[in-house]
């Protein structure tokens, strides 16, 4: 009898708990599919659905060894918001860009990932970006691939038929490099074609500042015979700024290649350059940044004193730079902060901006000025709201700074 109502009892609460436990299990089941609904079918399946259902495609392309990628599908994906309005609007699937997807990517060339890519049932794209994209930018990613205005399409063909503004031209451009494109021959093609009373407009300047990447372009010539005329629209500093971080640039991929022959061969080169009056200047300081990404620190020490007393002066980017090493590594020599103030303060007399003010900042601080480190910091925080930008770092260092004797 006990054992027939014990086996009653268990059969009773088992009735109750199995539904609840199929419930619960439910719950998570849902609970893990709020995010994106990635089909596991290919692109060409994609197409199909996309046709059916009258929606685009979404394309999330990876590779297994980029942590953007991962980020993507751990903390952007799963999101409700996320999914919900990615599931409603585009069919997603996503492929390894070096596995499955390596013959799509032979076309699209893809080496910033991940490569975030937007399709029409046709199959042909409508929309492309590249790395990582947190929730919200993300989203606004999404709503920019669905309208026709903002599409990378739209600028695409507007480019190629010849009807888009100078203003669009130069979007588009900045569109291709966002998205991981190489757009250097195109951007020479154009500057190469702009004629010499449109040249130096403003639209062609931030191509050429912002967007050229590419020294060995036939436009950097042209940029050189027009120096003059660029640097009284544009002034000479910025015009310098371009032409140093170029180079710079174009010659630190022969140090990360461990190049050192095609290194040196680009140095003189750009040394013997028609036009290139600042040639000195560049090598020198590729020249540091090669000690820095090479870790020859006692090298660094001693020539960037000498880069700094021979090319500092106006210019407030390299003093910079080398103030930001100096503070990084050598903070507690009392005789280097001391040249570090001298130069951080030219800096700051020659532009009142952010991170000149917070590096001062932190130098008097580790020189233990008090007063004027804590000054400085406030002030820096007042530019960095002015510009923008983030001044986290600065609210830490007040907080060491009060601690001060």
């Amino acid at each position: 009898m006990r054992k027939n109502i014990s086996n009653f009892i268990f059969i009773f609460f088992g009735i109750l708990i199995v539904p609840f436990y199929v419930k619960s299990q439910a719950a998570e089941g849902a609970k893990d599919k709020q995010g994106i609904n990635f089909r596991p079918i290919t692109f060409e399946q994609a197409l199909v659905a996309a046709k059916t259902e009258k929606k685009p495609v979404f394309l999330h392309g990876f590779a297994e060894w980029c942590h953007y990628c991962k980020y993507m599908l751990d903390s952007v994906y799963p999101n409700k918001e996320v999914g919900d309005f990615f599931n409603e609007h585009f069919v997603c699937i996503k492929m390894d860009m070096e596995k499955e997807g390596d013959k799509m990517n032979e076309t699209l060339k893809a080496h910033s990932f991940p490569v975030l890519l937007f399709y029409d049932s046709t199959g042909e794209m409508i929309h492309r970006a590249a790395g990582r994209r947190y929730k919200y930018p993300f989203l606004e990613l999404g709503k920019e691939a669905l309208d026709p205005n903002r599409q990378m399409r739209t600028y695409k063909n507007k480019y190629e038929n010849g009807t888009a503004t100078p203003a669009q031209v130069q979007f588009y451009f900045r569109m291709e490099e966002v998205a991981g494109m190489d757009a250097q021959l195109q951007i020479n093609e154009y500057m190469m074609k702009q004629p010499d009373s449109e040249f130096t407009n403003a639209n062609n300047w931030r191509i050429m500042y912002d967007i050229l990447k590419d020294p060995t372009m036939p436009i950097m010539k042209r940029f050189l015979a027009n120096k003059k005329e660029l640097a009284k629209a544009h002034t000479l500093d910025s015009v310098n700024n371009k032409l140093i971080t170029i180079f710079n640039t174009y010659l630190m991929q022969y140090v990360q290649l461990l190049d050192t022959a095609g290194y040196e061969k680009s140095k003189q080169r750009i040394l013997n350059m028609n036009g290139l009056d600042i040639s000195e200047k560049i090598v020198a300081w590729a020249e540091l940044n090669k000690h820095k990404m090479k870790s020859e620190w006692d090298v660094y020490k001693v020539n960037s004193k000498t880069f700094i007393e021979k090319y500092g002066e106006g210019d407030f980017r390299r003093i910079n730079d080398v103030v930001s090493v100096y503070y990084d590594r050598w903070g507690g020599d009392k005789e280097l902060m001391g040249f570090a103030e001298k130069w951080i303060r030219k800096s700051v007399s020659l532009a009142d901006q952010y991170k000149g003010n917070h590096l001062l900042a932190a130098v008097y601080a580790m020189l233990g000025k008090k007063d004027m480190a804590l000054n400085t910091a406030n002030h820096a925080i007042e530019l960095a709201m002015q510009e923008s930008k983030d001044f986290s770092s600065t609210s830490q260092l007040i907080t060491y700074i009060q601690k001060l004797p």
